[in-house]
């Protein structure tokens, strides 16, 4: 056999050990693809520190998945790097992996080259081929479908089915991204009959792996006492430690309970903050929220102006709240002169968000 040859397929066996190695859940590459899919923002930091050590020694694998993260607009900071080091990451291991997902339908390789493109056919194959990364994505991605697209009541349920096998199928080895996802099929009915108790079961042994998005749901059955008996300062706790990990949700639960008082002593200023954060971090009901507080004066300085400029970003994103808010600023002229004509305009938006079909129609005839 050609010398080159065999140097190449030494290159291929290591790098597959080394994509093998990735199954255990304590692997830096492993915790950067499960913390960016479970929204812990400081373990997916802390994760891509660590990646990005072993990419600058020379770690292929670590280097390409690195790069992959680096294109996202809230890669961590470790992650970021220019377009020229991007492109050596990823050519330095593309064609090995390539050759793996190849001829040894390695899952891993696969999930990593739908990533890179973008290829949701690659992605389906790397689900099929058993990667857990791959069936939560491919599950979310068909199930996402089959709520937002037109198709027959038989489809969306078929549909709807499949996407809940491939979260069970990622739940059955203990994955705390497919327990969460599992338990949201639970929770909303998707693919499995509507049931509160198997949604909690599920919520509670992914936050017990220290899902953030789990930590906080189980947050909510205790304020809504749903399942569990109504405890407002168990609530307070799951939303705590939630936050802790930089999620935006538990950010924002946990303020609210700062600010009601709610499981917690009162805290406005701390609530504040929290939700100028969770508002930073992607949490549109926190955004809102930071507005409130900046209108009123609750636990940061009064300022009508900033406040309307907050419930304008939220009103941009589509939630009715922050539009209802907006009218009011108007009526009032609090923030902005004051325009009757465009507050009765944004509560007509506000219910047209919510499904008015009058309200709608209002809009189309009206505004331009």
């Amino acid at each position: 056999m050609h010398k080159n040859r065999v140097f190449a397929s030494m290159l291929v066996l290591a790098l597959s050990a080394g994509l093998a190695a990735l199954a255990d859940p304590a692997n830096a590459i492993m915790r950067l693809l499960n913390s960016r899919a479970s929204g812990s923002r400081k373990e997916y930091a802390a994760a891509a520190e660590e990646v990005a050590e072993k990419a600058k020694s020379g770690s292929p694998v670590y280097g390409f998945v690195l790069a992959l993260v680096s294109r996202e607009q809230d890669a961590p900071p470790a992650a970021r790097m220019d377009e020229e080091t991007r492109n050596k990451y990823l050519d330095n291991c593309r064609d090995k992996i390539k050759r793996l997902a190849l001829e040894k339908n390695n899952s891993m390789a696969w999930y990593l080259l739908s990533l890179e493109t973008s290829d949701t056919n690659l992605l389906h194959r790397a689900a099929d081929a058993g990667n857990i990364q791959a069936q939560n994505a491919w599950g979310a991605f068909i199930l996402t479908r089959a709520i937002g697209e037109e198709m027959s009541t038989n489809e969306q349920k078929r549909v709807m089915g499949l996407a809940f096998d491939y979260f069970k199928s990622a739940a059955r080895e203990g994955d705390a991204n497919g327990l969460y996802n599992l338990g949201t099929c639970h929770a909303r009915g998707f693919g499995t009959p509507q049931d509160d108790q198997s949604a909690f079961n599920c919520f509670r042994a992914a936050a017990d792996k220290g899902h953030p998005e789990a930590l906080n749901n189980i947050g909510g059955f205790f304020r809504e006492g749903r399942v569990v008996e109504k405890d407002l300062a168990m609530a307070a706790r799951w939303f705590k430690k939630s936050a802790e990990c930089e999620n935006p949700y538990g950010q924002f639960n946990y303020g609210l309970a700062l600010q009601r008082g709610e499981g917690v002593e009162k805290d406005a200023r701390k609530a504040a903050e929290l939700f100028r954060v969770a508002g930073d971090n992607g949490c549109i009901e926190a955004i809102d929220a930071y507005g409130v507080a900046l209108w009123r004066g609750e636990g940061v300085k009064e300022n009508h102006r900033k406040a309307f400029q907050q419930f304008m970003r939220a009103a941009s994103l589509g939630y009715p709240p922050a539009m209802e808010n907006i009218a009011t600023c108007y009526s009032r002229g609090t923030g902005v002169p004051a325009d009757e004509k465009l507050a009765t305009e944004w509560k007509i938006r506000s219910r047209a968000a919510r499904g008015d079909r009058n309200a709608q129609a209002w809009l189309r005839q009206n505004v331009k």
